[in-house]
């Protein structure tokens, strides 16, 4: 008689696993196919699957328990570490909307968006409370501290039981996030669960994400690097997290099986002029991606050289996140389109339009219009604004470029940002290429300035290498040579850093005022 094998008991979560597609539904599919394997590493502390849905759940329960009606609005308002990702996960498992705030906003802005989301529960953590707005129901992520409460503190206290993951329709409201705050009133922007699972399936035909992934996490988990949690987990892949963003930490953490990260092209930079670095120190990587600004060609070319053939790109904005458009690195090896964002997305349309909603050829700039299941419903509380920018089932993205035979999009700006300088009309971004151009030059911010005469003037503000031993002169000369007078800035403003918003945007509108200039 042969003895047999005991049967491997099935991870509990397995046994009741809803059959319906959702977020839920996907971790839980992704946690079963190794549930022993690290889920999350931090620097002093890694997680397995099995762990990551008992504390995920744990967390659910509590907010369960302290807001009982479904669809109530959670805001988070942390830093990137593994009690975000946990929470950020249990918001939209447990069946709430989640209303995320980057602490890096400040508290102005941060109470802004509270009053507007009108949220029932604010978490935060310790080193965001400065940035954090006052509310009167919070709750801090980590342990308890100065008389406020903690999520863990809570949900220790309950017992633990089976939880059954909450399945949205697809038309439900999973996430609140605000934009447009640096220039003007912000607006919420409302995600369905439908998009968010459409934003997985888009991303999942163009990372190819598996097992063998391994995500850092640099890009703040409040805007784009957040539609890396799910589809990483989905695949039973990981994320990781460094508790600095020095360029040695990430480096460091990119030469240690990385083989996926996100992140804006300022950052990448920091990595580049710190790093002594060569295409064989990065062998796992196979995406090294940038986003929410645009890289000149000659930055990407020094990325390839440093990182190697790694280098991708993805263009998608909070009303239609990732992806409106990427392109991959092997894309990116070809010179002729890496002045390109690729092509379009799974599921998307893209087109070029005039002022009038009418289709442009090949090559024309006009507004960029998407179209697909990425699209956001519409804006919080504010119809007026959603009719203005959702037409016949088409997003205009206040984007302006064009696009080529093959379907590649090229952006040159926003169409708010045109600057019209003595009756022509201008890019910002045509003139910044021409001035990276120039030896020497690292940054280039190109704005208008109001001027009797010119309507606008060009200027240009730059940081430059701390060998670079050329003047404002030699500047407009370089510029002048390549794309000739009218696109050549009347002034140049060599600075020691160009300022950003939060997630590492130029605001062009607050140049002026940041260097003190005065119509003419």
């Amino acid at each position: 008689m042969t003895s047999r094998k005991p049967r491997r008991r099935s991870p509990h979560w397995r046994t009741r696993m809803p059959a319906e597609d959702s977020l839920a539904k996907r971790l839980y599919d992704g946690a079963g196919l190794s549930p022993g394997a690290a889920a999350l590493i931090g620097e002093d502390e890694s997680v397995s699957y099995t762990a990551l849905v008992q504390r995920v759940e744990r967390y659910a329960l509590a907010l369960q328990h302290l807001l009982p009606e479904r669809g109530s609005r959670v805001a988070l308002c942390a830093a990137n570490h593994i009690e975000h990702l946990l929470c950020y996960i249990a918001i939209l498992v447990a069946g709430y909307v989640w209303v995320p705030m980057n602490p890096k906003n400040g508290r102005a802005l941060n109470s802004v968006i509270l009053k507007k989301a009108a949220p029932d529960l604010l978490l935060t953590d310790m080193g965001s409370r400065a940035n954090a707005p006052e509310s009167g129901n919070q709750l801090l992520l980590g342990n308890a501290a100065e008389g406020i409460h903690s999520i863990a503190e809570i949900s220790s206290r309950l017992p633990y039981r089976n939880f059954t993951p909450h399945i949205a329709l697809p038309d439900d409201i999973a996430a609140i996030k605000f934009t447009g705050g640096t220039t003007g009133e912000p607006k919420g922007v409302m995600q369905t669960h439908a998009n968010m699972l459409a934003v997985m399936d888009s991303m999942q035909s163009f990372y190819r994400f598996s097992a063998r992934d391994c995500n850092l996490a640099v890009a703040p988990l409040t805007h784009g690097s957040s539609h890396y949690v799910f589809p990483v987990l989905a695949m039973g892949g990981r994320h990781r997290f460094v508790d600095e963003l020095s360029a040695d930490r990430i480096l460091a953490a990119l030469r240690s099986g990385t083989t996926v990260t996100f992140m804006p092209p300022t950052l990448i930079y920091k990595l580049m002029d710190s790093a002594s670095a060569a295409p064989a120190d990065f062998l796992a990587l196979r995406h090294l991606t940038y986003s929410a600004a645009p890289m000149p060609v000659e930055r990407i070319r020094q990325a390839q050289a440093i990182f190697g053939p790694c280098i991708s790109t993805v263009y998608g904005q909070t009303e239609a996140p990732l992806m409106i458009s990427a392109l991959s690195p092997a894309e990116m090896l070809l010179p002729e389109k890496q002045s390109t964002v690729g092509r379009a997305g799974c599921g998307c349309e893209i087109r070029i339009v005039d002022d009038e909603g009418r289709n442009q050829p090949a090559g024309s700039v006009g507004n960029i219009s998407v179209k697909g299941p990425i699209v956001m419903p519409g804006y919080l509380d504010d119809p007026g604004q959603t009719a203005r920018v959702l037409r016949d089932g088409w997003l205009i993205t206040g984007d302006l470029g064009h696009l080529d035979d093959d379907g590649y999009l090229s952006l040159v700006g926003r169409a708010s940002e045109l600057i019209i300088t003595g009756g022509f009309n201008v890019f910002p971004a045509e003139v910044e290429n021409a001035v990276v151009g120039m030896p020497g030059i690292r940054e280039c911010c190109v704005f208008g300035v109001a001027d009797d005469h010119w309507g606008e003037r060009i200027e240009a503000a730059v940081t430059v290498a701390d060998d670079f031993r050329g003047t404002q002169s030699d500047i407009l000369d370089w510029v002048r040579i390549h794309i000739g007078p009218i696109r050549t800035p009347k002034a140049v403003h060599i600075v020691t850093m160009i300022p950003r918003n939060a997630v590492g945007k130029i605001v062009r509108r607050d140049m002026p005022k940041y260097l003190r200039l005065e119509p003419q």
